[in-house]
């Protein structure tokens, strides 16, 4: 029974992977569109195996003075309406609070000390005045610790696109204006049955990604 049951994931396994190695050139054949107009292959296409309700993303860089089309297909049991988003990644000055540059500044890394009292004599002490800690000198301080930080920047996504708000249109076409890192995301319609999803609700996604050089116009 054991060796049934060995042969049978065996089997499995090798059908699954021929499914990946499948899926992996299904936005080649599937795709594409003889209309329009005609722009070069653009390596960052990306196709992979996607199950009902699941939702996938990858990074896409649209270089300056580039006309882009962007095509997403499915298999048809996936249903009509898989969604895509376009999103731009932007960097957003993030200016800290005071009390988290003091914390970063002066944050305790545990070390001990190995000091002795016989490290230190009277005339160390000499050496010191109050004067040397005043108020100012302390404020000075730490404003300069929080220049040398420099700005602060945090990444966010901007959305620039839906189709769902476009009657699911499996097709955008725009032209890159300055480099941009988008973030290409696919969500297949459908309820997430985590181990009890089976094999038709599983099915290929394609993301064909075309350009060409953006025409000059005007005189």
């Amino acid at each position: 029974m054991k060796q049934v049951i060995f042969f049978t994931v065996i089997i499995f396994s090798a059908l699954s992977a021929k499914a990946q190695i499948e899926c992996s050139q299904y936005h080649k054949k599937e795709c594409s569109d003889k209309e329009g107009v005609f722009m070069k292959y653009d390596g960052q296409s990306k196709s992979a195996i996607m199950a009902k309700g699941q939702k996938s993303e990858f990074h896409l860089v649209a270089y300056n003075a580039q006309d882009y089309r962007i095509t997403v297909c499915n298999e048809s049991n996936l249903g009509n309406e898989v969604r895509f988003k376009i999103y731009e990644k932007q960097k957003v000055f993030a200016k800290p609070k005071a009390d988290e540059v003091l914390e970063e500044v002066f944050e305790d890394d545990g070390a001990t000390d190995d000091y002795s009292e016989d490290d230190y004599s009277e005339d160390d002490y000499d050496d010191y005045s109050e004067d040397d800690y005043t108020e100012d000198a302390y404020s000075e301080e730490v404003a300069v610790t929080a220049v040398k930080r420099g700005p602060q920047f945090k990444l966010v996504k901007e959305l620039l696109y839906d189709n769902s708000q476009n009657g699911y249109n499996p097709k955008i076409e725009f032209t890159a204006e300055g480099s941009m890192s988008l973030i290409i995301e696919v969500t297949v319609p459908g309820s997430d049955s985590g181990m009890k999803l089976k094999v038709r609700e599983k099915g290929c996604v394609g993301v064909l990604i075309e350009r060409t050089a953006s025409q000059r116009t005007g005189f």
